[in-house]
């Protein structure tokens, strides 16, 4: 049996591997920061924080069509109604968690040619951490203008036993 460690481990490195469409690792010799100078920084139009449990699946993608959306789920996952003909959605998830204290951020985004670049955090609390044992679907969904990008890619940092943002 895997300790939550090693899960959380194990989802970071799914989380490139996901079957949601648009997602890619990054296979570049630059560092994150390196390519960051480089790209296009994204304007974030609207934020959610949450969880659901139709998002199962860790991974990251970019939604460019309603339809894509719906795939995910017949829930509202944004918040708000998009306008996809000028803007898109890009959403990390985590999965299923085994308790509560996990939580995903996108904070910043940059575009350099056909690759979104999204950077945040991902939590997951401390092993010395009172966790309530309960299923949890965390995910970040952010509205961004559309832009002509074909991929993401993951630059979400994982930290331990940080307070979630508000």
């Amino acid at each position: 049996m895997l300790t939550t460690t090693q899960k959380f481990v194990t989802l970071a490195v799914m989380l490139c591997l996901s079957p949601l469409t648009g997602c890619e690792t990054t296979n570049s010799t630059q560092t994150p920061y390196q390519t960051m100078d480089l790209a296009e920084p994204v304007e974030i139009l609207h934020t959610v924080i949450g969880g659901h449990p139709a998002l199962k699946m860790p991974g990251l993608a970019l939604i460019t069509s309603q339809s894509q959306l719906d795939e995910l789920s017949d829930d509202d996952l944004v918040g708000r109604e998009v306008n996809f003909y000028n803007e898109a959605v890009v959403i990390a998830t985590l999965g299923e968690m085994p308790t509560n204290g996990y939580w995903i951020n996108i904070t910043t985004i940059h575009q350099e040619g056909d690759n979104l670049y999204v950077y945040g955090q991902a939590n997951r609390p401390s092993p010395d951490t009172m966790a309530g044992q309960v299923l949890t679907y965390p995910y970040c969904a952010v509205v961004i203008p559309k832009s002509g990008a074909s991929a993401v890619r993951d630059q979400i940092q994982s930290v331990e036993d940080q307070d979630p943002p508000m």
